[in-house]
Order: structure tokens, then C-alpha cells, then sequence
């Protein structure tokens, strides 16, 4: 985990100049690891191996985020991580706007 989140850090925040903002890209980050199918996990995603069951995400974020893409080309990758990171930003502060409303 920590040499993915290093990696992740290096692709996106440092080749991006993104320097300062470091720290704002790792709750995407971990949240993109922990729903990604992790071949050491047998190809389940640890969220589904914690919850039983894969994220619940509106039918276009779905098709985002189970097409595969080839991380090893490091512009697809930044431009993944943008993608996530923009759309999450957005849908994040609803969910979690909702989530406090179910805890009330």
C-alpha cells in the first residue's frame, strides 16, 4: 500500500507540479486503491472483501471506473487520477452531506 501511494503521489502531485497539494490527493488515492481489484487479493477489491460487496456508484461513474486502462503509460495514469479526482470532488461533498443526515 505504501509503495502504491508513493507512486501515486509521484505520478500525479510531483510530475504534475502539484507539490503543495500533496496531502489533498490522498484521500483519492486511497480511495482508488481501495476500490480497485488488487490481483494479490485474488482480484477482489479490499472494499469488497470489507463490505461484501462492491461500491454502490451511479451508472456513469460505474463505466468510469471499471474501464481498464493500461497505468503504466504515466499520462493515462495522471489523466485517470484527474478524472477520478475531479468527479469526486463533486460527488463526495453530497455523499457525505447525506451520510451526516442518515447519522442525525
Amino acid at each position: 500500500m505504501v509503495d502504491t501511494v508513493k507512486e501515486g503521489l509521484w505520478k500525479y502531485s510531483f510530475h504534475k507540479g502539484h507539490i503543495q497539494s500533496w496531502d489533498l490527493q490522498l484521500p483519492w488515492l486511497a480511495m482508488g486503491y481501495r476500490f480497485s481489484w488488487q490481483t494479490y487479493l485474488s482480484f477482489f477489491s479490499p472494499y469488497f472483501l470489507l463490505f461484501g460487496h462492491e461500491p454502490d456508484l451511479l451508472t456513469s461513474i460505474r463505466q468510469d471506473a471499471t474501464t481498464i486502462i493500461n497505468m503504466d503509460d504515466l499520462d493515462v495514469w495522471i489523466q485517470a487520477c484527474e478524472q477520478q479526482a475531479t468527479l469526486f470532488q463533486h460527488v463526495m461533498p453530497m455523499a457525505m452531506e447525506n451520510l451526516a443526515i442518515t447519522q442525525y
